[in-house]
């Protein structure tokens, strides 16, 4: 049986079908988890099958930031107490959504055994869903770096701010060097016009490129929107109650963009063995 699992869990990071995006930021409090599930309904809305996990498994928020309530999570389903199908929770935004729990200590380190775990739910979920998006928890935290290795694309989100620039900087720095993770684009959020916000963009990407040789992708800028704090407080994304709102007009321009995106996947193992594998 062992050999066996084995060899459904190489298959599928050889030839997997969902595409995988994880959405992480050097800090927190950059609006990351807002825009993971923004982006995962606009996916929806573009015809794709999305399921969004909250990838920050001891700190739940995507659940709090639409309203949803789940007698499941990602803790029953790793201590085996539920089943793949049981921790798929369907939103009323048309994706679904794997729950974290809160409160939860030994949620921040899993064992190996959790890992393979996970990998279980990707092996048995990849023919459902188009896309599946991590949002990770903020910083450089092994789990960030497990969901990052498993990913095709790699979005990091940072703001107008020099600690969140200086941040998404040494993230990048980590998630390159020391993991070879490829793939990596920026979105600048909150910024007060596009040119600052493209600004920013070529600053680091310069500075990256010169230092330590990454070639950062960019995915646009999202404009400050003070129309964001309504949204988080009624507890829907924003692009469905007012998707003539500025943050809805940039965030559209990236999900298109994340849509056409030609990425060179990697079929290599060194991902899976990344996820499997004590840091």
């Amino acid at each position: 049986m062992n050999q066996a699992d084995n060899l459904r869990k190489m298959a599928w990071s050889a030839r997997r079908k969902s595409f995988y995006i994880s959405v992480s930021s050097g800090k927190g409090g950059v609006g990351k988890t807002n825009f993971s599930v923004n982006l995962a309904y606009l996916m929806c809305k573009m015809g794709k099958k999305v399921l969004l996990f909250d990838a920050d498994l001891g700190l739940a928020n995507v659940d709090i930031i639409i309203n949803l309530t789940s007698k499941v999570n990602i803790k029953d389903f790793l201590e085996g107490k539920v089943g793949a199908d049981s921790v798929l929770v369907k939103t009323d935004f048309g994706f679904d959504v794997v729950p974290a729990s809160s409160g939860f200590v030994s949620l921040t380190k899993l064992k190996e055994s959790d890992y393979d775990r996970l990998l279980d739910l990707f092996v048995k979920i990849d023919s459902s869903y188009d896309y599946v998006i991590f949002d990770t928890g903020a910083g450089i935290g092994e789990n960030v770096i497990k969901f990052s290795s498993i990913s095709d694309l790699q979005i990091v989100i940072t703001q107008p701010e020099p600690t969140a620039v200086t941040d998404a900087y040494a993230f990048i720095k980590v998630v390159h060097n020391e993991f070879r993770l490829k793939n990596i684009y920026l979105v600048v959020n909150r910024a007060k016009t596009k040119s600052s916000g493209e600004q920013i963009y070529e600053n680091l990407s310069s500075v990256l490129k010169k230092f330590i040789g990454v070639d950062l992708g960019f995915l646009g800028i999202i404009r400050e929107c003070s129309e964001v704090g309504n949204s988080v407080r009624s507890q829907k994304p924003i692009v469905d109650i007012n998707p003539d709102s500025v943050y809805s007009k940039d965030i559209v321009l990236v999900a298109k963009k994340i849509l056409n995106l030609q990425i060179d996947r990697d079929k290599s193992l060194d991902m899976m063995n990344i996820f499997r594998g004590n840091l």
